[in-house]
């Protein structure tokens, strides 16, 4: 593989990162919902909605991205939805009622919808024709990959919540697990800005 390759590919690859955003925060909300109804004495219709939201905006994204990306470009519309899945991460981590929290997702969805939409045209423009269908699948790839760990930060967060020790307790995993679950994308957020 010859250096120029070399750099595609580790381009791909970052960019292949909004797939796993996209899958985690898509995910994420399942270990949630069993702690935000009674925390906010929620019904059903409106548990349903707090997951629900997201896919809302997401299909609203999806539709405003391409054009956007066509008049900015892929990357600015890349960076957008990073900070979005960030101020959607941190917003849903610190949301003090059900509106915020349902804010703050469908505020992630339009990070979801645009990062499903515009990551892999873009790793597609950039591929060599005979590489292109195996970088493209790196997003693929990496959607599987956040839901997969989405259910196994939740598990650790809980672990860590029932564990005894003090740097734990200081950060009140007990107390705000679901808080943590929602806040955690916030790292690789950032790190796909």
């Amino acid at each position: 593989m010859n250096k120029s390759t070399r750099f595609t590919v580790t381009v791909a690859l970052i960019v292949a990162l909004g797939g796993f955003l996209m899958g985690f925060d898509a995910s994420v909300i399942s270990g949630v919902v069993g702690f935000i109804e009674p925390e906010f004495g929620l019904t059903k219709i409106q548990l349903g909605w707090s997951v629900a939201s997201l896919t809302l905006t997401a299909t609203l994204a999806m539709m405003v991205a391409g054009p956007l990306s066509d008049r900015l470009g892929r990357r600015p519309v890349l960076k957008i939805a990073a900070a979005l899945f960030a101020l959607s991460a941190i917003a849903s981590a610190v949301a003090p009622n059900f509106l915020t929290l349902v804010i703050a997702r469908m505020l992630g969805g339009f990070g979801v919808g645009a990062a499903l939409i515009i990551a892999p045209m873009y790793i597609a423009e950039i591929a060599p024709a005979h590489l292109r269908g195996r970088m493209v699948s790196f997003n693929q790839l990496n959607i599987v990959i956040g839901i997969s760990v989405a259910f196994f930060s939740n598990y650790l967060i809980l672990k860590l919540g029932q564990s005894d020790m003090a740097w734990t307790q200081s950060m009140r995993f007990l107390e705000w697990n679901w808080r943590w679950m929602l806040g955690v994308e916030t790292l690789p957020a950032l790190l796909y800005f």
